[in-house]
């Protein structure tokens, strides 16, 4: 005869299946991580205030027979730009009364670079015995292109005049960075006296043939035989 099962036993079974079943933890809902922030963009750093003009250093006229070729040395006075599209308003004078007057090719200048820009007004400035020079600037970029540094040339003429006549300057023309072939680039020369007075000079367009420099020959009209003769040149940023 099996032995009868008590009540009492069977309680005591359902109540430890309900306590385990109440005593069971539930796992933590896990919370979502918080999507990160995008790393900042670094600034460019400032550049210190800078000045924003184009000095005219010293100017002359040179003069033969109906030719007249004023010249103005610029100075771009900036430190951390450069002068783009740079334009040299010349009006000539005689006797007091004013000639012709002309605008230059324009021109770029590096920060801090010199440059003798000169313009041809044959006829319309004939026997200019001074002129006058005022610059208007396109633009200030921080990033240029190619530079030349203006450095020493030879002078040479065929015949040579004592006073104004005309001759040709000759000399490298090395750019700061690499030039493609093709492009233009006009070349600047200028001569003075022993004592620095501009006495003339001339320009002359060329295009740039394969390699890192070029050979120029620049003609010039000038006032008396030179000193010194210096070669510069522009290209386009």
């Amino acid at each position: 005869m099996p032995l009868s099962r008590s009540p009492r036993l069977w309680l005591a079974v359902v109540v430890m299946v309900l306590l385990s079943a109440c005593s069971g933890s539930t796992a933590p809902t896990p919370h979502p991580s918080p999507t990160p922030k995008p790393a900042p963009t670094a600034s460019p750093t400032p550049l210190p205030p800078d000045t924003m003009s184009v000095g005219v250093l010293g100017v002359g006229v040179g003069t033969f027979d109906l030719a007249a070729f004023p010249v103005a040395r610029l100075k771009n006075e900036a430190k951390y730009h450069g002068a783009s599209s740079v334009v040299v308003h010349f009006v000539t004078h005689r006797a007091g009364k004013t000639l012709g007057s002309l605008d230059s090719v324009a021109v770029n200048l590096a920060p801090g670079e010199t440059l003798a820009v000169s313009g041809d007004c044959t006829d319309a400035c004939n026997g200019a015995t001074g002129v006058d020079a005022t610059v208007t600037v396109g633009s200030w970029p921080t990033s240029i292109g190619p530079v030349f540094i203006t450095t020493s040339a030879a002078y040479a003429c065929q015949p040579c005049h004592a006073a104004h006549g005309y001759g040709n300057v000759r000399g490298k023309l090395t750019p700061s960075s690499a030039v493609s072939a093709g492009v233009a680039v006009v070349g600047f020369a200028v001569c003075e006296n022993s004592a620095g007075v501009i006495l003339g000079g001339g320009f002359e367009e060329f295009i740039w043939q394969v390699g890192s420099s070029l050979d120029a020959n620049v003609p010039v009209v000038l006032n008396a035989a030179p000193a010194s003769c210096a070669l510069g040149a522009s290209i386009g940023w």
